[in-house]
C-alpha cells in the first residue's frame, strides 16, 4: 500500500462538502415551492405532487449550492394525446411567475428565461436557482416517467428517481464509497478543467458504471488508491477512442442510451490530457515514503488544488499517531518523537517494552 494520506482525504471532502447555509436554503427553498405549487389553481398537479432531484438529492452536490432540481407531476390522461410539452412549460413559467409575492422571501423570486426541458427560477436575494421540471407519471414513482423537451417538441423518457435509489444501493455495497468517489471525481473536473467540462451527471454516470461494471473496486482501497484506479480505469477504457476519431459513450445508468452522444471532440481530448496528467502526479504521490510526505502532499495538491487539499497540523498529527501505532516511534536527538527517520540528524528507536506500572 502507497502513501494514502486518509486524514487529509477526510479534509478534502469535507472542504468540499456545501456550507450549512446553503443545505439551508436548499432544503427550505424547494419545501416553500412545493406548497405553491400543490395550491396553484391554475397549475394541477397530482399526487405526490412533486419531488427533488438532481445532485442535491442524492447527496453528490458539491461547494456552494446554487440549484436544485425540482420535479412536478402533471396530470395526463392514460389514453390519447399528451398534453404539448411547450404547452405545460408556458402554463408552468406562468405560475411560477407568481412566486415572488407568495412566498415573501423580501428579495425577489424570478422566473430568468425558459429552458429546454424545465423552468429556472432565480432567488436573487438567497443567491440560489431551481429548475422545475413538469412530468407525467407513467406507472408511479418506481418506473421511469416523462419529461418535456421543447426543441424536439415530444416527451422523453427518464428516471432520476430511480437512478437515485440504484446510487444509494451502489453506495451501500461500496461501503459507502460510491458517493463520496463521485464527489472527488465531480471535484477534479472543477480543478483540472476551467473550460470545455464534461457535464456532472456524466460524470456520476462513469463512476457508477466503473464501480457497477467492476473496472474499479472499492474493497480494502483508501481514498487516495480508489480515486487513482477510477482515473486509470476511466483512461484505459476511453483510451482507443481518444487514439481514434470519435468520442466514447457514456451510458444511462438506467435507461442505458448515451448521455454524451454531444461531447465534442476537443473537449473530450482536453478531458483525457487532464486526465493523464493527474493519473501521474496521483501514481507519483502513492508512491512516496513516510519522509517524503511533503512531496505527496503537493503532489495531491496538484491534482485537487492547494486550496481543498488542505495540509493542517491536524491530519499531519492524526497521520504520524498512525505511523507511530503501526511502526513504532522514533526519538531524535532534540528529544521529539517521530515515526519518519529524519534526514538531517540522528534517531533512535523507541524500545518496545512490556511494562504499564505496577498492578494495584
Amino acid at each position: 500500500m502507497g502513501l494514502s494520506l486518509p486524514h487529509h482525504f477526510d479534509e478534502l471532502l469535507g472542504n468540499i462538502e456545501p456550507p450549512q447555509r446553503r443545505r439551508d436554503a436548499a432544503a427550505t427553498i424547494p419545501a416553500d415551492v412545493r406548497r405553491f405549487i400543490e395550491d396553484a389553481a391554475d397549475f394541477p398537479t397530482i399526487v405526490p405532487h412533486s419531488r427533488l432531484a438532481g445532485s442535491y438529492a442524492r447527496h453528490t452536490a458539491l461547494g456552494p449550492i446554487k440549484d436544485v432540481d425540482f420535479l412536478v407531476f402533471v396530470p395526463h390522461a392514460e389514453s390519447g394525446e399528451r398534453p404539448a410539452p411547450a404547452d405545460v412549460l408556458d402554463d408552468l413559467y406562468r405560475t411560477l411567475d407568481g412566486l415572488p409575492l407568495a412566498l415573501g422571501y423580501g428579495g425577489r423570486a424570478q422566473v430568468l428565461r425558459r429552458q429546454r426541458r424545465s423552468i429556472h427560477v432565480a432567488f436573487d436575494e438567497e443567491d440560489f436557482y431551481l429548475d422545475v421540471v413538469p412530468a407525467l407519471l407513467l406507472d408511479g414513482l418506481d418506473q421511469p416517467l416523462l419529461v418535456p423537451d421543447r426543441e424536439w417538441k415530444e416527451w422523453v423518457l427518464s428516471d432520476p428517481l430511480g437512478y437515485a435509489k440504484a446510487l444509494s444501493a451502489l453506495n451501500a455495497k461500496t461501503t459507502d464509497k460510491a458517493v463520496p468517489l463521485i464527489k472527488l471525481f465531480k471535484h477534479w473536473r472543477t480543478v483540472q478543467m476551467q473550460r470545455r467540462r464534461p457535464k456532472g451527471y456524466w460524470l456520476e454516470a462513469l463512476v457508477y458504471q466503473c464501480l457497477d461494471e467492476g473496472w474499479t473496486t472499492t474493497d480494502g482501497k483508501s481514498y487516495a488508491e480508489l480515486f487513482t484506479d477510477l482515473l486509470t480505469s476511466i483512461w484505459d477504457h476511453f483510451q482507443a477512442a481518444y487514439d481514434g476519431d470519435g468520442v466514447p459513450a457514456i451510458p444511462d445508468p438506467m435507461l442505458g442510451h448515451d448521455l454524451a452522444f454531444n461531447w465534442e471532440r476537443a473537449a473530450f481530448e482536453t478531458f483525457m490530457r487532464r486526465l493523464k496528467k493527474s493519473i501521474d502526479w496521483a501514481e507519483r504521490a502513492l508512491a512516496k515514503e513516510r519522509d517524503e510526505i511533503d512531496d505527496a502532499i503537493a503532489l495531491w495538491q496538484q491534482v485537487f488544488g492547494t486550496e481543498y487539499f488542505t495540509d493542517s497540523r491536524a491530519a499531519r498529527m492524526f497521520q504520524e499517531a498512525d505511523w507511530i501505532r503501526v511502526g513504532g516511534a522514533l526519538v531524535t536527538g532534540a528529544g521529539h518523537i517521530t515515526a519518519a527517520r529524519p534526514a538531517a540528524e540522528r534517531a533512535i528507536p523507541v524500545p518496545h517494552h512490556r511494562y504499564y506500572g505496577d498492578a494495584r
